[in-house]
């Protein structure tokens, strides 16, 4: 696997809602739909976005935009051809579609005026979270638990609301389980561990 198509296919839970209707995205919208949504970065928004019929299916396409304008940064070399298209069918848009959307994707001049920061992917300012027992109480009281009984409602109902604020000015709200947010701390801790461990290394230092 290359490394442009492991860029590329990173983050696949963020494709689910798009995959129920990129199947039905038809050869002759691609192109329409690669140039109003490049409009849109370029903060030149066109107002026929507004009234589109068939806005599900230009949001699958304008999200595949967003996502290689702001992955391109992350890459010294232009976009190849077959990873794009790799990836595109992956998504399950089909053959045709695939062809002409990589096409495009894969021509530079489509990203020059596209201003800077939305061309890098969106980094992280400020992370908060706070403890959620609100769902715990409402059924502590609807059992009339007993002692025990209220230890394995709160293990199971405490849930973790996790506030992320990136860069570009977006902020995403997440509601875990306690348990799938200690997974998560270990996930970044692992992480970190691993990039400590490769800085470390004499490959890594500079001269």
């Amino acid at each position: 696997m290359s490394q442009q198509y492991e860029l590329l296919s990173e983050s696949p839970g963020q494709w689910m809602p798009a995959l129920y209707v990129i199947p039905e995205v038809q050869k002759k919208e691609i192109k329409p739909f690669v140039i109003l949504s490049i409009k849109e970065l370029e903060g030149k928004p066109d107002g026929r976005i507004s009234s589109l019929t068939n806005s599900d299916k230009f949001s699958a396409v304008r999200a595949v935009v967003r996502h290689v304008a702001r992955s391109r940064s992350a890459t010294k070399e232009p976009w190849n051809m077959t990873d794009m298209r790799n990836f595109l069918e992956n998504l399950k848009f089909s053959p045709e579609c695939a062809e002409e959307l990589s096409m495009l994707l894969c021509t530079e001049q489509i990203y020059e005026n596209i201003p800077r920061h939305l061309l890098v992917k969106p980094g992280l300012v400020n992370m908060s979270w706070k403890i959620d027992i609100s769902l715990c109480q409402k059924n502590i009281k609807l059992e009339n638990a007993n002692p025990e009984r209220c230890k394995q409602i709160m293990q199971r109902d405490t849930h973790i609301i996790l506030v992320l604020k990136l860069n570009n000015g977006q902020t995403n709200t997440y509601r875990l389980s306690v348990a799938k947010f200690h997974e998560l701390r270990y996930t970044i801790a692992s992480a970190l561990k691993s990039l400590i461990v490769l800085e470390k290394r004499k490959c890594m230092r500079k001269d």
